[in-house]
């Protein structure tokens, strides 16, 4: 499989021939690897015949087009696109060339094609074309415009294809009070851990609203929240909820929706005696009591009344300003909302019917294209179902919008900020509803070997194409900022390396036999900051691990935040850095979701677990806690230097036991960093020790399920909480 021809298609399809591990080596890529990529992307490797009439009719409609799909200008670049024309046209041929803009007004002339410089040739099938550089005369303002162009040679015409023209911006949104040099601070929470007496036994939009101006008043500028993407509503697998694996990132997760906050609610009689029943009383208690989420019971009940309030109230009927404002949210969801809406009526409809339909490959052959007659024939004769979980949508996200209007009634700096996850399953209704063909489900997206992960990480989800998104102008990617800069003031991009490349894997097979396929960095980062200005929403990149230089860069000069996890900034001696010594374009934390709680992690007991779990032998689980007790020291050793350890602290760490004072002391110190941005955990604050999830287990630990262990009044009513919080407030403002 080392063919040059194929290495060399390799190379034009962004498939890397090597990279830096994260111990700064350099590791080879297997040529058999990358020619697998190529198979993965649709290359029809295996036949030389039909993959050079798949290359020569690639290369004929590139010139055939004159123009490439897409062109992303921003202030830096030179403001120019590039034109293929034949080589045998005359100088006296003339270029009409014609710009659309976003606000539908045009810019058009025309020039003497030989005033067009050439900057380079080349032939094809014998004839030879040029590649024309032109110079856009005016300058764009930002946004999405269109080019066509005309060239005209005596009796010859030549027409162009309608090019996506995106001029953007350098830099990210920045609230003005950061950019002045604000430090503040917030907490990032799963929404489905909170406990509330209201809620239905899952942290809720509801929740959400409560804790902002809970939060906002001891001097907290943010909730941040984990991926509330959209799941599996209809599913009955109990262990499908990873936040991290949805169906769909463009819409909105509906166990989320507070049944109590609908408007409908207290007019359907129906619904509120169904509530008030003796029954459904005692299922609220049982639900709410649970220390783990019970997604299905919840689910269960918020859909049995749901469906209640939409069966009786009539909520899509445009005579009231209810009505016309769910039948505005249709029309402005357009396909997107169709889709989704569709998706969760038709897995709803064969579940009931006994189909495991766990996800499209499961459903009926007929149905497994969204687009597809069938589909539409089934959407058609159950119009009501579809409009049913479109209203569900339209709740979701009208409480999330309410919740941000809380935060910004509360003059919090961000209020609240969204995760985006790094993709969606193969079995998803995103992947369904691709009609740019972009995502590739014979491959999943993950991690190389390296050093802490000898076997590397598959996740799963379904990897985008580079060259299928470039071939639809980013239209996939355009609707996901945007649909994820609604209603919050930072967005935080989960694995932002996947912005400069991604490591694909064959589904099924070893992280190992993957490879890196390159990102159109420059576009992609170029329409997050266009979207980021638009929304004024802040970006705060999840750039952990191994990231290239030139992204690393490229984040900086930008303005999107890095992310410093606490344990991770350790010096060369192995001690950690002095809390000033921290990236200042950053938002710094103690710990993440795939880490143990800060209780969990002083009392090693993610690593006496991780022995019962599989994750570690016990010699290597030994081997760990030593380590951690050196780790613990040196903490101990910066922060006593740096004046946060409480004096009532032992001086050796071994000799000093989990207490409000270490946890007091230590969220100080996190306080004092000169990042931007700081991160708690209400876990952190009352003590919670168990995680919310193990990296590595499935059915071993009920990951995504663990809530808090108190709710949201009992937290903040808390006296310890309250001088926890107004010395981090203290420390910030300092």
């Amino acid at each position: 499989m080392n063919n040059p021809e194929l290495q060399k298609l390799a190379d034009k399809a962004g498939i890397a021939r090597e990279y830096l591990d994260v111990m700064n080596r350099k590791v080879e890529i297997k040529p058999e690897y990358r020619v697998e990529g190529l198979r993965l992307m649709g290359y029809p490797v295996d036949d030389e015949k039909a993959l050079g009439l798949r290359l020569a009719r690639d290369a004929k409609k590139q010139c055939d087009d004159m123009l490439d799909p897409v062109t992303v200008i921003n202030d830096d670049d030179f403001p120019c696109l590039y034109i293929r024309t034949r080589g045998d046209v005359r100088d006296s041929a003339v270029l009409s060339w014609s710009i659309e803009l976003e606000d539908h007004s045009r810019i058009s002339d025309t020039l003497p094609i030989e005033e067009v410089e050439i900057a380079d040739y080349f032939d094809l099938d014998g004839e030879q074309y040029d590649l024309r550089r032109f110079l856009i005369p005016v300058k764009l303002p930002y946004g999405y415009h269109h080019f066509s162009c005309v060239l005209t040679d005596g009796y010859r015409i030549f027409n162009s294809v309608r090019s996506s023209l995106i001029r953007v911006p350098t830099k990210m949104y920045m609230p003005k009070e950061l950019s002045e040099g604000r430090r503040i601070w917030g907490v990032s929470v799963q929404l489905y851990a909170l406990r509330s007496e209201n809620n239905w036994g899952v942290g809720d939009f509801a929740d959400l609203k409560v804790l902002l101006p809970k939060l906002a008043r001891t001097g907290g500028s943010f909730v941040g929240l984990n991926p509330v993407h959209a799941g599996y509503p209809s599913s009955p697998d109990p262990d499908n909820v990873s936040p991290y694996s949805p169906s769909s990132r463009q819409w909105l997760n509906v166990c989320y929706i507070s049944v109590p906050d609908v408007p409908e609610y207290v007019m359907c009689k129906e619904a509120c005696d169904l509530v008030a029943s003796k029954r459904f009383q005692q299922q609220l208690r049982t639900l709410r009591e649970r220390e783990y989420v019970d997604y299905r019971g919840v689910l269960d009940l918020k859909l049995k009344v749901l469906r209640l309030i939409f069966d009786k109230m009539h909520v899509d009927d445009r005579r009231s300003t209810r009505g016309r404002k769910f039948l505005s949210f249709i029309e402005e969801g357009g396909r997107d909302l169709q889709i989704i809406a569709t998706y969760g009526a038709l897995q709803a409809d064969l579940y009931a019917k006994g189909v495991n339909a766990w996800g499209w490959p499961a459903f009926p052959r007929e149905l497994q294209q969204a687009d597809g007659p069938f589909v539409e024939v089934w959407r058609n004769e159950h119009a009501k179902e579809v409009r049913f979980w479109a209203y569900l949508q339209f709740l979701a996200q009208e409480q999330l919008d309410e919740a941000y209007a809380v935060a910004q009634e509360n003059h919090m700096t961000v209020g609240i900020y969204r995760d985006l996850a790094v993709g969606v399953s193969q079995a998803s209704c995103d992947v369904w509803g691709d009609r740019n063909n972009v995502y590739r489900t014979k491959a999943s997206v993950g991690a190389p070997p390296d050093r802490l992960g000898p076997l590397g990480q598959v996740w799963g989800l379904a990897p985008m194409d580079p060259q299928a998104l470039r071939e639809c102008a980013y239209e996939p990617m355009i609707s996901l900022y945007r649909a994820n800069m609604r209603s919050c003031g930072a967005l935080r991009i989960d694995h932002a390396a996947g912005l400069n490349r991604f490591w694909w894997v064959r589904e099924g097979q070893p992280a190992s036999t993957g490879f890196y396929v390159k990102s159109a960095m420059h576009d992609l980062m170029g329409i997050i900051a266009l979207e980021s200005v638009r929304h004024r929403c802040l970006i705060i990149c999840e750039d952990l691990g191994t990231i290239p230089a030139e992204l690393r860069a490229a984040l900086k000069k930008c303005g999107a935040l890095s992310y410093k996890i606490f344990f991770d900034e350790r010096s060369g001696d192995g001690g950690f850095i002095s809390p000033y010594d921290y990236q200042p374009l950053a938002m710094a934390a103690l710990t993440t979701h795939d880490m143990p709680t800060f209780k969990g992690w002083w009392e090693d007991k993610d690593l006496k677990d991780g022995v019962g779990l599989g994750i570690y032998t016990k010699e290597q689980s030994v081997e760990l806690i030593a380590d951690r007790e050196q780790a613990k020291q040196r903490m101990f050793d910066s922060m006593r230097y740096f004046g946060s350890l409480d004096s009532s602290v032992p001086y050796r760490a071994s000799d000093a036991p989990y207490s409000k004072e270490l946890v007091r002391s230590m969220q100080v110190h996190l306080c004092k960093t000169a990042s931007m941005m700081y991160s708690s955990q209400l876990e952190d604050w009352i003590g919670v020790e168990k995680p919310v999830n193990v990296p590595g287990t499935c059915n071993e630990y009920p990951n995504w399920k663990r809530k808090l262990t108190r709710n949201l009044d009992e937290i903040f009513s808390d006296d310890y909480v309250k001088e926890l919080t107004a010395a981090m407030t203290r420390t910030r403002n300092s």
